[in-house]
């Protein structure tokens, strides 16, 4: 596969996370505060790893935003904006797996995901556009 074809995908799968977070967030009663911010921490996760694809740095399988986000960094110090943000949504990956952890999410959590994903997300797709042809 292309890296073209490759970082397409990524940048697919990390809007379609973003998209249904939104779209549970408001179709959902209740909405599902936990699934949604878990997909905002995939979606983060995805973009970044988008970008590192399109950048030719490897990267490890992890779901460690500030791991990914440090490789980043390395190719662009505005990736260091979301240096407070990556740390929470980094939590989403694993808290939200198991029923007794997702009572703590509340709806501000959930919204502070949804900005911060979007914020990543664009972003990241706007410097993906800038270093690919």
């Amino acid at each position: 596969m292309s890296d073209s074809l490759q970082i397409t995908r990524w940048v697919t799968f990390a809007q379609r996370d973003y998209d249904t977070a939104i779209n549970m967030s408001i179709l959902h009663h209740p909405v599902p505060l936990d699934i949604v911010c878990y997909l905002c921490q995939q979606s983060a996760e995805k973009i970044l790893k988008a970008y590192l694809i399109a950048q030719g740095e490897p990267f490890r399988k992890t779901h460690d935003l500030e791991t990914i986000l440090k490789l980043c960094i390395k190719h662009d110090n505005c990736f260091s904006a979301f240096e407070d943000i990556c740390p929470v949504l980094t939590e989403y990956s694993t808290v939200t797996r198991y029923p007794a952890d997702e009572d703590f999410i509340t709806e501000h959590d959930m919204r502070t995901s949804l900005e911060s994903a979007h914020e990543i997300l664009e972003f990241t797709k706007a410097r993906i556009a800038d270093i690919t042809p």
